[in-house]
């Protein structure tokens, strides 16, 4: 294969993961939007415990929040969390 096409599927392969990884799903207790298939996910008025194998970031603690919005931010499929509550 040439090096034209080599390129014409690498960006087709970008432009599909980066387009169609996206989804939305409303849940219960709010919504939760996820991107790339779990690289960062978005969980609205969540107000779950984070797991034990994450590296927990307290948006109440860091921010100095006084009312917490219930927002939960994962990023690198759960490596990190970011809570506000």
């Amino acid at each position: 294969m040439n090096s034209k096409t080599l390129l014409t599927l690498g960006l087709c392969a970008l432009a599909a993961s980066v387009f169609a990884g996206c989804s939305t799903q409303k849940t219960r207790t709010g919504r939760n939007n996820s991107v790339l298939g779990g690289l960062a996910v978005v969980n609205t008025g969540s107000y779950m415990p984070p797991g034990a194998n994450t590296i927990h970031i307290d948006g109440t603690q860091f921010d100095g929040r006084v009312n917490p919005s219930g927002d939960e931010i994962k990023l690198f499929w759960g490596a990190i969390t970011y809570t506000d509550y």
